[in-house]
């Protein structure tokens, strides 16, 4: 599993640069803050395509390749953002990226729930660490390298990481599903047929709205208030650190209570954290109301996922999590397209508080389709 961790952590680290470096990338090339909407959206097209198409062959025995193609996309995707100067280059790099990503994540957590046993929720919250690691010193090592060079070196160096880091699963063999119905073209429509099945999938997609909405707001938000390009990364650091710090044990809550039970509790949590973004006027009290919206996601990420594991049962693993992914990125490009035009004409405190109204309005639907229950040991 070691080697499904380096992927995530350089990955990530370049998934986050671009998060981190939106503004920097506005000013640089004349982008409308309206606009970055689209390259935020355009990763999350990318991976829609990616895991409703090609996620189900990683249960068929073809895992392994999709997640060295996957490596390589996401590689070329950074390299292409370095060179890209035009709104259509960066929609279409990222929109690469998108893509490997969506590649990369089916087969890695097939890989972790089939080799896991009872002790899934711990697994994946420890690939969602390493994911995280990724997203902490992503940031700042992108802001010191646009500091010291300009804004395309730190894709141009995480391009190059994230494509070396192809050799630490060079021996990586993940194993097929024998039940032959995972061979059947029409194992989503399977799936989408269970109650809790849809209600894990609410969860899924609150979270990821709130994803698509934060990658195209936060580093401008943090920008019209003041902060320059080093204090935004830095202040990514601090919403991600503490989820990195707890994350294995965070994942091992789903083990305990019951996936269900953890994912939905602690995304409630961070509904009122997401509306109070946009009436903060001082950037230090945004960074530490930032710290608990990491926590409470921490325990949430890996929760929703075993619950979708749940669902689904072990041998349509990766077309479960593909469709989990699908969805959220769904939502994610709902979050990101909208979120950016209400933030620019109708303000700050409207575009955070509507985004919580909605995502609060998924998880009362998750919880009514399919009430959660406290798993008993």
């Amino acid at each position: 599993m070691k080697g499904l961790y380096i992927i995530a952590a350089v990955t990530m680290a370049g998934v986050s640069s671009i998060f981190a470096l939106l503004a920097e990338i506005e000013t640089t090339y004349g982008i409308a803050q309206g606009n970055l909407g689209w390259i935020a959206g355009s990763a999350f097209v990318g991976a829609l395509i990616t895991q409703l198409w090609l996620a189900r062959y990683a249960d068929r025995g073809y895992a392994t390749l999709l997640l060295r193609i996957g490596v390589l996309a996401s590689a070329f995707g950074l390299l292409w953002f370095g060179f890209a100067d035009e709104l259509w280059q960066f929609i279409a790099a990222r929109t690469l990226l998108g893509a490997g990503v969506g590649m990369i994540i089916p087969p890695s957590r097939r890989f972790i729930i089939i080799a896991s046993g009872e002790q899934q929720g711990a697994r994946l919250g420890a690939f969602y660490g390493f994911y995280l690691c990724g997203f902490v010193f992503g940031p700042p090592i992108s802001g010191a390298l646009t500091v010291l060079f300009d804004v395309r070196a730190p894709f141009f160096v995480l391009g190059i990481a994230t494509a070396l880091s192809a050799l630490a699963i060079k021996g990586l063999v993940i194993p097929s599903s024998d039940n032959s119905d995972t061979k059947k073209k029409r194992v989503l429509i399977k799936l989408i047929y269970k109650r809790e099945m849809i209600a894990a999938l609410l969860v899924v997609a609150s979270f990821r709205y709130s994803i698509g909405v934060f990658e195209p707001l936060w580093a401008p938000h943090l920008s019209n208030l003041g902060a320059g390009t080093m204090l935004i990364t830095l202040s990514l650091t601090g919403f991600a650190l503490p989820m990195l710090i707890i994350s294995k044990w965070a994942g091992a809550l789903s083990d305990r209570f019951g996936p269900r039970i953890t994912s939905l509790l602690s995304a409630f949590a961070t509904v009122p954290l997401m509306a109070s973004y946009g009436y903060i006027g001082s950037i230090p009290l945004l960074m530490i109301a930032a710290m608990p919206h990491g926590i409470f996601e921490a325990a949430q990420s890996p929760g929703s996922q075993a619950a979708v594991s749940d669902a689904a049962g072990t041998d349509d693993a990766a077309a479960a999590q593909g469709l989990g992914e699908a969805v959220g990125s769904v939502f994610s490009l709902v979050g990101a397209l909208s979120a950016a035009p209400i933030y620019v004409h109708l303000g700050a405190g409207l575009a955070w508080f509507s985004s919580a109204l909605i995502m609060l309005g998924l998880l009362i639907a998750s919880w009514l389709i399919h009430p959660p229950v406290v798993r008993r040991h």
